[in-house]
């Protein structure tokens, strides 16, 4: 049981390690001149940088915190997911 917990925990903090990747990566893109597609995301980073870190960051905790509670065996494609996106963003990164 407690390795399992402590499974779950590994996924939660790398979920969140690829959540704030994607977010630095995103803010670094945008101002080399991409363009955020989520259009919700792209009005709060021409508002405020800030702005759009702190709903990210909040939504993304509130997302994994009951994802954690109710379906934690799903943290895991989560973490993937993010962490997915971290490398595609370093691609572009590296390539240029």
């Amino acid at each position: 049981m407690m390795d399992e917990k402590l499974r779950y925990l590994g996924w939660f903090l790398l979920a969140h390690l690829g959540n704030f990747t994607d977010a630095c990566l995103t803010l670094f893109a945008v101002s080399r001149g991409a363009v955020e597609l989520n259009p919700i995301m792209a009005f709060l980073i021409e508002g405020s940088p800030f702005s759009f870190l702190l709903v990210k960051f909040l939504l993304f905790a509130f997302a994994v915190d009951f994802m954690s509670r109710h379906k934690p065996q799903f943290l895991k494609w989560v973490a993937a997911l993010y962490l997915t996106v971290s490398a595609w963003h370093l691609s572009f990164i590296l390539i240029v």
